[in-house]
């Protein structure tokens, strides 16, 4: 019997580790996503309710959501410290708050020129909160000193993906041409890049400069968004912005390969 749980021991440590428990972190994680999951669920029909749709807002925020929380958890390794920090809670709020956002994918035809103006605002100022948060977390990281690369990446990707929701809603609206939706597709194009070359695959250091770029883009297709913005002025915002995104990602790409991975000019 003790050969047995010897056995059972040492395979247990060969699969999981020597301490196959699970973090702290981990479990606050849970807990602090759940009851923004839970929340969600309760807000998504309030507001589906406001902005007159059905089931399918529902489905969709939660959806979105859903796959947020699940990236996020694959990737908590990389937050070295014992609690998840409120930097990460305001990023999963934000996160909550793209869902709703990308709920509205479901009404795009009242989006557009001449559409439902009370609805277009109402999606903009959600949008305008998730982006001035989006200088809370940073600050509240820096703040507790719970920085870490998974704070990092968490903010970057709900940032990636607002932009993604944007971009679509601009193009399915009618306020801008297909090419905005390269907006939202570039951080991906730019992942699928570093998967592609070795050299490239390690992340860049933090840059005031890439973040700059990145809240521009949101604030634009806010402004976008907005019934007073309507082609081909609209048309013009949006380009703008993804010019100001190439010149910006092509920069870092640059960096990259002239001055080796992980490393990047100025």
């Amino acid at each position: 019997m003790s050969e047995a749980g010897s056995t059972a021991r040492a395979i247990s440590a060969r699969l999981f580790g020597s301490r196959p428990s699970i973090r702290p972190v981990m479990l606050e994680a849970l807990f602090v996503f759940g009851v923004l999951a839970v929340a969600l669920a309760l807000a998504a029909p309030a507001a589906a309710e406001l902005a007159a749709s059905d089931w399918r807002f529902v489905v969709i925020a939660l959806f979105v959501y859903g796959g947020v929380v699940v990236v996020a958890l694959a990737g908590l390794d990389d937050h070295p410290h014992r609690r998840l920090g409120i930097a990460n809670m305001i990023t999963g709020f934000r996160a909550g708050l793209t869902a709703l956002v990308a709920a509205a994918l479901v009404e795009v035809e009242r989006l557009g020129p001449g559409g439902d103006e009370t609805l277009a605002w109402a999606l903009v100022s959600v949008a305008i909160i998730a982006l001035v948060l989006d200088g809370v977390d940073g600050y509240a990281a820096r703040a507790q000193g719970t920085g870490s690369n998974f704070g990092e990446r968490f903010d970057m990707e709900v940032d990636a993906l607002m932009i993604l929701v944007l971009s679509l809603l601009a193009y399915a609206s009618g306020k801008a041409g297909f090419f905005v939706i390269l907006l939202g597709a570039m951080r991906y194009v730019y992942l699928a890049i570093h998967a592609i070359l070795p050299r490239l695959s390690k992340k860049l250091p933090p840059s005031a400069l890439r973040k700059a770029v990145c809240v521009i883009q949101i604030a634009a297709l806010c402004a976008v968004m907005t019934p007073v913005v309507e082609p081909p002025f609209s048309n013009a915002v949006a380009l703008a912005a993804l010019l100001l995104l190439s010149a910006s990602f092509g920069r870092d790409l640059f960096g990259q390969v002239r001055h080796g991975a992980g490393r990047e000019t100025g």
